[in-house]
């Protein structure tokens, strides 16, 4: 589904739209052709409502040096993403903030610690050297292809960065692999990734990217060495697409996003094997992260405008609790740890 909001008017006018399109059914519908809308941004949620509180939390400037945390991102021109302390229960205000990163889905940590950052507006992927948190922008890599939707990467520095792009400028989405020297030189698509949400990539540089077809369908793409044409993986039980990341046993964690739920694959080179789930989120998500040592994951639940904090595990995902807000009539999205999962 299209989600076209370039404006906090068109944001709430889509409201009706959206939620009658997912209400049909556990597959997605058609979503419109983005021809001659390049320009907009996409958001890849249905949005319930809009919360329109404002934290009168300041960051801390005595703080800015901590080396982990955790990011959460919101959606929409002029937002911004904070950073919060690992144990945001006793410390529920963020202590700094990266400032310049409008319309962000997923975003993304890499083993350095350097934020990766892929933004609608603009259609960039904006690097934020780590480890400390909240660090200065390192790297701003143009995306010919489509819009930005989320990313992932080894060393964002340095290495190759697989950005997905929720639509193409030829409608379709895509995985646009780029680096920080040489900007966005290849576009990897494939029939069976129309709408794109989120992308993995595991040590040995392969990826993923979770998607929908032109008919709705949620699929799971894998890209050897990420290149080439693609493989539609088998066994993939998703009934949406949504946020992907990599667990400390090398299984493909994956959210399935409109109807809450959390899978654990083995392999999906291009065979899957389920490992664990499907659990049960406490809200709806799109994007969801680890920590490093693979037990604690965070989900940004949009449905109400917080993020979700878990224990995790292959066999297991208990709810622990909430925190934090979206403000200012942004919508909160992307969510990571910094230091990511040890993969």
């Amino acid at each position: 589904m299209k989600r076209v909001f370039s404006s906090y008017a068109v944001a709430l006018a889509a409201v009706v739209w959206v939620l009658s399109a997912c209400a049909g059914g556990t597959n997605l519908s058609p979503a419109p052709s983005v021809a001659g809308a390049e320009s907009a941004a996409v958001s890849l949620i249905p949005v319930r409502h809009l919360d329109v509180r404002v934290s009168s939390a300041k960051p801390l400037s005595s703080l800015l040096a901590e080396k982990s945390g955790i990011y959460v991102a919101s959606f929409g021109a002029g937002a911004s993403i904070d950073g919060y302390r690992n144990n945001p229960r006793r410390h529920p205000r963020p202590f700094c903030t990266v400032q310049g990163a409008n319309d962000s889905n997923g975003i993304a940590v890499d083993p350095n610690g350097d934020l990766i950052v892929p933004t609608g507006g603009p259609k960039q992927v904006l690097v934020f050297k780590g480890p400390k948190m909240c660090g200065p922008l390192d790297g701003t890599i143009d995306d010919p292809w489509g819009q930005p939707s989320d990313a992932a990467s080894n060393d964002a520095l340095h290495g190759p960065i697989a950005v997905a792009n929720v639509f193409d400028t030829n409608a379709a989405g895509s995985i646009a692999v780029c680096t920080r020297s040489d900007g966005c030189t290849t576009n990897l698509t494939n029939a069976n990734m129309y709408e794109v949400a989120g992308v993995a990539m595991a040590r040995n540089g392969d990826c993923w990217a979770s998607a929908t077809t032109s008919g709705g369908t949620a699929t799971l793409t894998y890209f050897k060495g990420c290149a080439g044409a693609g493989e539609t993986a088998t066994g993939f039980l998703n009934a949406y697409y949504g946020g992907l990341d990599i667990d400390s046993h090398g299984n493909l964690v994956s959210v399935s996003a409109f109807d809450a739920n959390l899978y654990v694959y083995k392999g999906c080179d291009p065979v899957c094997t389920l490992a664990g789930g499907p659990f049960a989120l406490h809200g709806e998500s799109v994007f969801a992260h680890l920590n490093r040592a693979g037990t604690k994951l965070v989900a940004g639940d949009y449905e109400d405008s917080v993020v979700d904090m878990y224990a995790f595990g292959s066999s297991g995902l208990q709810y622990l609790y909430s925190f934090g807000s979206s403000s200012g009539g942004y919508i909160l999205e992307g969510v990571a740890f910094n230091p990511r999962s040890k993969e």
